[in-house]
């Protein structure tokens, strides 16, 4: 079961291995609605700080502006 990012990241690399597309997007709940997004990126390159965060909320981007964005995981903390 998946409960912190550094699961995620773990389950992601075992299944995938290393790569470097957009991935992941990671929202911070307590962040204002303009800007609330703390990392886009890799598993493999999500900040060691970040890694012991819990998870409240995951999802994938179906539809966004930004198209790199669609099909990207969206992980809520």
């Amino acid at each position: 079961m998946r409960k912190t990012i550094k699961d995620w990241k773990n389950d992601w690399i075992d299944t995938n291995g290393i790569t470097e597309g957009l991935e992941v997007i990671i929202r911070d709940s307590n962040l204002h609605d303009s800007a609330p997004y703390v990392y886009e990126g890799s598993f493999a390159k999500i900040p060691e700080a970040l890694e012991k965060k819990k998870v409240i909320e995951c999802g994938k981007v179906l539809d966004s502006s930004i198209a790199i964005r669609i099909g990207a995981y969206r992980l809520t903390i």
